[in-house]
């Protein structure tokens, strides 16, 4: 009975150390300075930062030295790049704006935009989160579409920040009515995430095709659920009002707007 208990508790060890390495864990925290980070993205090695309290967008290395600063945006958000061109939601002037090589020029949206939140860019579509038109506008590489608007229910968006697209659906930051909502590309929604959770203001949205990750501003904290729609795991040392995550070679980044950096986790 001695040796089969053992052999149970080494089984046990096995599976809890092998469930311990599926969830992410610290690894160092990227210092910022004053930069306080809404969005990221990575362009090679470097990070650049839509620094919306500067109204600017800051390039930086993996230590956080500064490569580049780029002012007179107008509060940047949850931006996205596409080859070297970037995709930034001017949430001050309406707009998106295409950055490319230090140019500046605006994205033609049919029926304008009011504060845009977040982008995402997925080879020849785009998804904007439209903040205070309450719904999400997408460009399926040949024709915009439009979905979502004010509420509380199913299908309905209450101030949406942020957006991501994955293969066959559209993932939702839908901020205030404090949950992820999923899209199928035709504009339905097939799937809400989080409600249980009691998110305070869903404001920034990863996905790939494993997980769904959102940051909880109010609360501190980073969700991470798998594409069923279950909690996987909670974040919450050092998160410090999180804005955006973002995976980028097997590592997780998280922005604190609060503490002015970006941690990174790995599993």
């Amino acid at each position: 009975m001695k040796q089969l208990f053992l052999i149970m508790l080494c089984i046990f060890s096995i599976f809890s150390c092998a469930e311990n390495e599926k969830q992410w864990q610290f690894v160092e925290t990227i210092d910022l300075g004053t930069i306080t980070p809404i969005g990221f993205v990575f362009q090679g090695n470097n990070i650049w930062i839509a620094d919306g309290d500067h109204n600017q967008i800051v390039e930086v290395n993996q230590k956080g030295k500064i490569q580049n600063v780029f002012p007179n945006f107008e509060r940047p958000m949850h931006l996205d790049i596409k080859g070297k061109t970037f995709f930034i939601p001017e949430y001050g002037s309406d707009q998106i704006i295409e950055f490319t090589n230090g140019q500046k020029d605006s994205l033609e949206v049919p029926d304008g935009l009011d504060a845009p939140a977040g982008v995402a860019v997925y080879n020849e579509e785009i998804a904007i989160a439209d903040f205070y038109n309450h719904r999400i506008v997408y460009f399926d590489g040949k024709d915009w579409m439009f979905f979502g608007k004010e509420g509380k229910t199913k299908g309905e968006l209450y101030y949406p920040t942020d957006v991501q697209i994955l293969s066959s659906k559209i993932v939702v930051a839908d901020a205030y009515n404090n949950r992820i909502q999923v899209f199928d590309k035709n504009g339905k929604s097939i799937q809400t995430i989080g409600e249980t959770e009691k998110i305070n203001a869903a404001t920034g949205v990863f996905a790939n095709e494993e997980e769904i990750i959102v940051t909880d501003f109010e609360n501190n904290r980073v969700l991470v659920y798998n594409h069923r729609g279950e909690l996987q795991q909670i974040i919450s040392e050092k998160v410090e009002k999180p804005t955006d995550i973002l995976i980028e070679k097997g590592t997780l980044y998280i922005a604190n707007y609060k503490g002015k950096n970006l941690l990174k986790m790995n599993k």
